[in-house]
């Protein structure tokens, strides 16, 4: 029979955002601005949907529970109601900034720590930094996805980095003292 519709707190929705970064940066770790794309509720009417200085009315319709029933002899039929469309409210002056919808799209800017050793692939999460929830309910998390610059030197292989460097016959077969470039700076290696 006529429930009033559910307005429970729905989760926002997560969003995913990508970051390229040097190769240098991964290894030591860097922090980065990243801009996204939110919808939030709207600044003008502050999520309501209506123009300020009003409100939403109970709908006349439904009578405020959201649904409507359609009796058929011994059965009756409830479904949302279509001049509300299950809210129990309607917004008679809708807000000119955002048409009514109480959402607006705004880009915020998060900064966002990269850790060393990351990897391309390598996603941090911002708990609460998502889309805004409906109803009250808790905003989704952005999820960073780092991409990672190749470098012009080492090959990276899970933890480890590879580096080829080339000796002569001479130093291969009696042994020498090699300078190898590292991330840190240069090292003799016999």
């Amino acid at each position: 029979g006529g429930q009033r519709a559910s307005r429970q707190p729905i989760r926002g929705n997560d969003l995913e955002t990508r970051v390229r970064i040097s190769f240098e940066d991964s290894l030591a770790g860097v922090q980065v601005r990243v801009p996204v794309e939110v919808e939030t509720a709207c600044t003008v009417c502050h999520g309501t949907g209506a123009e300020p200085g009003t409100a939403p009315s109970v709908c006349p319709q439904c009578a405020g529970r959201g649904v409507v029933s359609d009796s058929q002899g011994l059965f009756a039929f409830s479904q949302p109601c279509p001049r509300c469309r299950g809210n129990g409210t309607i917004v008679e002056s809708p807000c000119r900034h955002c048409r009514g919808l109480g959402r607006e799209h705004v880009t915020k800017r998060y900064s966002v720590k990269i850790p060393a050793g990351a990897k391309s692939g390598t996603r941090v999460r911002l708990k609460g930094k998502g889309e805004a929830g409906h109803n009250s309910g808790p905003a989704g998390d952005l999820f960073v996805v780092v991409d990672v610059d190749a470098s012009p030197l080492y090959e990276r292989r899970g933890s480890d980095l590879l580096l080829e460097v080339p000796v002569t016959y001479a130093e291969a077969a009696l042994g020498a003292s090699v300078q190898i470039p590292t991330p840190e700076g240069p090292v003799s290696l016999k």
